[in-house]
This record gives C-alpha cells, sequence and structure tokens, in this order.
C-alpha cells in the first residue's frame, strides 16, 4: 500500500532540495568563474561565465604548461614589390610603407615557375637583404615576368630572415589573398615563451607538501601515543601549552622565523632561508593540533588490545605499530590530507623564507601574475585551477577514510 505524504512535507522536502541546489551553486561559483577566466581570450577578470568557442582560448594553459605560443604581428603598411634583376629572374621585396623601414627581404633565383611551388611548407629562407635602393624604381613590376608572378601569388608564402641580433631566424608569412586594397598581407612570427615555470612551482609545492604531510604522521603519531598511553609528570601542561601556542597564527611570528633560519642556514644550510629543507622544517610547528587529533583517537581505541600483544611478547614499539597503528589508518588519512592541503595552500611563510623564483612554491609563485602594472588573470586562473589538482587527486584518494576518522572510533560493537 503506497503511503501517501501530506502536502506540508512534500513542500518542505521541495524546499530544502531547492536550499541544496543553491548553496552547492554558490559554493561551485567562485570555481566556475575561475575555469571561465583561465579559458578566455585576453587577461581579463570580468566577462561571459561560459565562454563562447569564439571568445575561448587555451593560451593560458599552454604558458602554464611550459608551451611557447607562436603569434602572427600585421606589419602594418607593409607591401610587397616584384622587382625583375635583369637577368629573366624576379626579386620578392617587402617594405613598410614604401620606405623600406619594414625588414627587407627577397628572393634572388627565382622565376615565376618557382615562385608559384612555394607554401608555408616549403618557405622562402634569405641569408642577405638586398637593398631597394640599387634598383631602378622605374623596374617595379616593369615587366611580364613579375605581373605573372603576382598573379600567380594565390597562397601563403613563409620568408624566414636572420633576425636583427643575429640569433636565429625570424619568420613572416605572406598572404596574397588577405591584403588590404593594393597591400599583401604580410605577418611577424611572434614567439612568447612562458613568463614563469608553473610546472616547477607546482612540483615544488607537491614535494614540499608530501615531505610535510609525511613527517607529521611520523611525529604526530608517535608524540600521540606517548600522550595517550604513558603517564608522565608534566603531561597535561605540555599539552594545554601546545594548544595555546597553536592559537597564534604564524604569520604573527614572520620576523622571528625570518630571523630564526637566517642563523640556522650558517651552521646547516640546507636548512636555512631559501631552502625546501629550511620551509619544511617551518612547516612542523604546527603539528601540535595533528597531535591533539590523533590523540583522542588513540584513546577511542581499547588498550586491552595492546596489553594482550605485550602478554604474547610483543615489545610496546612492536604493539604501536602492529596493533594501533593499522586501527589508525582512518584518522591517518584525516592528518595527512589536513596537512597536505594546509602546506599546498601556504603563503605567509613561504614567501618570507623562499627567494628564487626557481624554488618558489605555486601559491606564492602565482602571484608574480598579479604586478601593479598589468594583472595577468588569465594566466593566474590556469596556475591557480593547476594548484588544485593536487589537492583533489589527494583527497579523492584518501576520501574513504575521511568521515571514519572524524567520526568513529578504532574499536566496533
Amino acid at each position: 500500500m503506497a503511503i501517501v505524504q501530506s502536502k506540508n512535507i512534500v513542500y518542505r522536502k521541495a524546499g530544502a532540495h531547492a536550499f541544496m541546489i543553491a548553496f552547492l551553486a554558490l559554493i561551485m561559483f567562485p570555481l566556475l568563474m575561475v575555469v571561465a577566466i583561465s579559458f578566455r581570450v585576453g587577461n581579463y577578470s570580468v566577462g561571459d561565465l561560459i565562454p563562447t568557442p569564439a571568445n575561448s582560448t587555451l593560451d593560458h594553459w599552454k604558458l602554464a604548461l611550459g608551451i611557447s605560443l607562436t603569434q602572427m604581428s600585421r606589419q602594418s603598411g607593409a607591401d610587397l614589390h616584384f622587382i625583375d634583376d635583369g637577368n629573366g629572374k624576379v626579386i620578392i621585396y617587402a617594405s613598410e610603407n614604401g620606405k623600406g623601414s619594414f625588414s627587407a627581404f627577397s628572393t634572388s633565383a627565382f622565376t615565376p615557375s618557382e615562385a608559384a611551388k612555394l607554401s608555408p611548407d616549403n618557405p622562402i629562407v634569405i641569408n642577405g637583404q638586398y637593398n631597394p635602393e640599387e634598383y631602378d624604381a622605374s623596374r617595379f613590376k616593369s615587366n611580364n615576368e613579375a605581373l605573372d608572378l603576382e598573379k600567380q601569388l594565390s597562397k601563403k608564402l613563409v620568408v624566414e630572415i636572420p633576425s636583427t641580433g643575429g640569433q636565429g631566424k625570424d619568420r613572416y608569412i605572406i598572404d596574397a589573398v588577405n591584403r588590404d586594397s593594393t597591400q599583401f598581407g604580410v605577418y611577424k612570427e611572434l614567439t612568447i615563451k612562458p613568463p614563469f615555470p608553473v610546472l616547477t612551482w607546482l612540483w615544488n609545492s607537491i614535494k614540499v607538501a608530501l615531505i610535510t604531510a609525511f613527517l607529521i604522521i611520523c611525529l604526530s603519531t608517535t608524540s600521540a601515543y606517548a600522550f595517550a598511553r604513558l603517564r608522565f609528570k608534566g603531561k597535561g601542561f605540555i599539552l594545554n601549552s601546545m594548544l595555546i601556542f597553536q592559537m597564534f597564527p604564524s604569520v604573527l611570528a614572520l620576523v622571528a622565523i625570518y630571523a630564526l633560519f637566517d642563523k640556522i642556514g650558517q651552521y646547516v644550510p640546507w636548512l636555512g632561508l631559501n631552502t625546501h629543507g629550511g620551509l619544511i622544517l617551518s612547516y612542523m610547528g604546527g603539528i601540535a593540533l595533528h597531535i591533539w587529533t590523533v590523540k583522542g583517537y588513540f584513546e577511542t581505541i581499547d588498550g586491552s588490545l595492546e596489553e594482550a600483544a605485550a602478554i604474547d611478547g610483543a615489545t610496546p614499539w612492536q604493539a604501536f605499530y602492529m596493533i594501533l597503528l593499522p586501527l589508525s589508518v582512518p584518522i591517518l588519512a584525516v592528518v595527512f590530507i589536513l596537512a597536505f592541503i594546509g602546506t599546498i595552500t601556504e603563503v605567509p611563510v613561504a614567501s618570507v623564507l623562499l627567494m628564487d623564483v626557481d624554488k618558489l612554491t605555486l601559491a606564492v609563485g602565482s602571484q608574480q601574475y598579479l604586478y601593479p602594472q598589468n594583472y595577468l588573470w588569465g594566466d593566474f586562473a590556469a596556475a591557480a585551477v593547476m594548484s588544485g589538482l593536487p589537492i583533489t587527486i589527494v583527497f579523492l584518494a584518501a576520501q574513504r577514510y575521511l568521515v571514519g576518522g572524524l567520526t568513529a572510533g578504532g574499536v566496533k560493537g
């Protein structure tokens, strides 16, 4: 027999679902905005929430992944001229505003039929430049061969000439179809290199976060075991002192942290300033909260299990890592996730201790995109999304332990 629910219950359920949907949309909105900005053309913080195909690009992601971009810059006023060299060959010459201020390039040994075979896959390679003053202006397009060549240029040509600095070659695209009035479309190929080593920053963040989380688990579990199982004088005072000191944010001690690691670096260089070892050591100072968390979990595990192991001849250390730790996997996962997230997103301490660009973490390095003269919001958004990937992966890998570690004890039933 079907259960008929009153309209009041139906309305409350609908209202609860509507509230949850609105709440989730409100939470997800900032993330969607960041993702949208990372795909938006240009470096603007405002625009469509979902970029259209015409206004979307992968350029920000390519730069974040260390991939150089190739862009074409049209040379305003550039034009092509066809000159008879007097020997049955045609010289292709480009100039800007007809004054030769544009980097001149030319081909010397090209008949119209040979020039018609040129393509982007078969570029014109120029090792020298011709001086247009050597040729009489009346010889520009002065013969039938030059006019025939101009008619045959119905596709894009690529011209390579030595760069002004002598390093490498500049590539120019000559588009015979895309022209302004009588001028050919001449474009210079520009290579935009990634401004910052985002992948290096990401690796630094992952490395520091993983090592820090591992060391915090090692120290917090052993310390928590001592506080949970052993009796010694001053235990309560030490626990309360750690909790009180943990209440003060680390930003209040930045000056002291800098001075401390500057002095440590004089004796142990790999633990001093501008080192990942020093940064990891500074993060270990936030272990008190994790000790309290693990201690509370250990106290929910019946001590009779360890007593039984001791009767069977197990030492305290064997009882710890063979009995207690396997039962504490959920809380260890919680501590690892909290330590990993807290480390990979930390900014104040890392910005003080790290100085070289190649040693920065992603949370600190991504701020380089937001300098006063120009805010590169698109590049910053791509780097921000990348910084969230390790956190997401770690969370998904350990999520099945998360709820159990926060709510359940070690002994069931």
